[in-house]
């Protein structure tokens, strides 16, 4: 199994920014390998001679992961793209909180439970955020839903993650701006973009950035620079894809979310 460098993310990354905005990017230098300066990670050039200058981060997996994981990919975290779950020109992402299955539940029992009442729930949630009950015997458990339309013809997604305890999830994001922008904004380029990456089925940046205050000081940080992309790598290594969505500015229409799968170079996208 190939092991990705930070490099490599970032320059699969590109691969499907410049299959989305039909681009000829290419990494002309990686400056951050000076690590006695404080540079960006990877300047690019495009045949035009304009250039990017491009900031990486990963967005670590929420306190209490390593007690919850197991718990959360043998339940909800198996559904990841399940078939009888997407729903064709709609974008849905289901979480629970980390601890939201309790002791004594038999754990191989609820994936087919909540593919059953999430498959008859889901076709008839309006677009927005919901919450979703799956009921077991003797057991209730809350999944908070988010439901967006995407391209009518579309086949549709269904992607899972957990929500972090005592609502902390906008501190990492948050923190990794104070981090990195400063670097980013004070470098060359003719566009400035970060990347949020995700490597783990935990969490979802795109909700968790939504989260962020609208305060002065927040509001700062992002108008210094051009762009925010996440980078979704959770199925990287084990199925050769990568998804990527546009963040800041924020588009309410999806427009910007596409996927790469690398063995066959199939690009998707949404389209309106």
């Amino acid at each position: 199994m190939k092991s990705y460098s930070d490099k490599d993310r970032i320059e699969l990354w590109l691969r499907a920014y410049n299959r989305l905005e039909n681009e000829t990017y290419v990494v002309e230098s990686w400056p951050d390998d000076d690590s006695s300066k404080k540079n960006i990670d990877a300047l690019c050039r495009n045949a035009a001679g304009k250039t990017l200058a491009i900031e990486h981060t990963l967005i670590e997996p929420f306190p209490g992961n390593r007690a919850d994981i197991d718990r959360f990919l043998k339940t909800l975290g198996a559904l990841e793209e399940h078939p009888l779950l997407k729903q064709p020109g709609s974008m849905i992402i289901a979480t629970q909180p980390v601890g939201a299955i309790p002791n004594g539940i038999k754990w191989n029992e609820l994936p087919q439970l909540m593919i059953t009442q999430l498959a008859a729930l889901l076709p008839n949630l309006s677009e927005g955020s919901h919450t979703v009950p799956v009921v077991g015997p003797g057991w209730s458990l809350d999944l908070h839903v988010n439901k967006r339309r995407t391209a009518a013809q579309g086949p549709g997604s269904f992607s899972t993650g957990r929500i972090a305890p005592g609502d902390s999830a906008p501190k990492l994001i948050l923190t990794a701006l104070e981090k990195k922008i400063p670097k980013l904004a004070a470098a060359t380029a003719d566009k400035k973009i970060l990347l949020l990456e995700k490597d783990a089925v935990s969490g979802n940046v795109e909700e968790q950035f939504g989260q962020l205050p609208d305060d002065p000081q927040t509001r700062a940080l992002l108008e210094s620079i051009d762009e925010i992309w996440t980078l979704d790598t959770a199925p990287l290594e084990s199925e050769g894809v990568v998804f990527a969505n546009l963040v800041y500015p924020a588009l309410y229409d999806n427009s910007k979310f596409c996927s790469l799968t690398l063995a066959t170079d199939v690009f998707w996208r949404v389209v309106r």
